[in-house]
This record gives C-alpha cells, sequence and structure tokens, in this order.
C-alpha cells in the first residue's frame, strides 16, 4: 500500500469515527457518553497519524518542482495548520464520559464545529491534493 493510499484509507477511517459519534450523540448523550469517549479516543489516534502529514508530507510537497503541487500545499498548509491543536483540545476536553454528560451543550457545539473542519479539510485533499501526487 503507498503513502497516499493509506492517507486516503485513513480518511475513511476518520469519517466513520466521526459518523459514529455523530449517530450515538443523536440517540442521546446520557446513554451514548461512555462509548462517545471511546470513538473520540479512537479517532484522536486516527487524527494523530493522519494529521502528522503536516509534518511529513507538506514540507516535501512545499519544495515539490512542479509549481502547482507547490502552491497548493502551502495553500492547505496556511489554511489548515491549527486544526491538530484545535482537536487536541477538544478531546481532552471530552475524552471521558463524565466530561461530555456535564457539557453536554458545549459537547455538542464544539463537536460540530470541529467535525465540519475535519471533514472539510479531509475533503479538500481528497478531491484537490491527492490526485495531483499519482
Amino acid at each position: 500500500m503507498s503513502n497516499l493510499d493509506m492517507l486516503e484509507k485513513q480518511h475513511e477511517e476518520v469519517s466513520i469515527l466521526i459518523h459514529n459519534i455523530n449517530h450515538l450523540a443523536s440517540k442521546g448523550l446520557e446513554d451514548s457518553a461512555k462509548e462517545i469517549a471511546f470513538q473520540i479516543n479512537a479517532l484522536s489516534g486516527k487524527l494523530k497519524m493522519d494529521l502528522s502529514e503536516d509534518k511529513f508530507l507538506y514540507p516535501s510537497l512545499t519544495q515539490s518542482s512542479n509549481s502547482t503541487i507547490r502552491n497548493t500545499a502551502n495553500a492547505f498548509q496556511k489554511e489548515m495548520g491549527s486544526l491538530a491543536e484545535l482537536f487536541l483540545v477538544f478531546s481532552q476536553k471530552y475524552n471521558i464520559a463524565m466530561k461530555i454528560t456535564e457539557n453536554k451543550e458545549s459537547f455538542l457545539s464544539e463537536s460540530k464545529q470541529i467535525f465540519q473542519k475535519i471533514e472539510s479539510r479531509m475533503k479538500k485533499e481528497d478531491i484537490h491534493l491527492y490526485p495531483l501526487l499519482k
């Protein structure tokens, strides 16, 4: 499996975890908080791997001799650079059931925002960046 295939597979796995969390939350946070926290921790692990591309993939792409790749990587890196830090704060804030149930409204609002950012980043990479690398 190539590195690009691995990144695309990670995007699929991240999307599934986000879907699972949203589905569980729609059932009610009281009953689902423990499983949501488990899924957030699983998502954290996947995103640590996926967002590590900020450190290993983007620096090499910003040095590419292909100006389209270089410019796209520079634009994405600037636009999405703080996403890993934002998710780290979110995951630490809601990594156990009690934190979720004690802050239900905040959890719902913050999870919606961070998941939209993650999904937007992955979609942009899948549509605009990865095809340039094939």
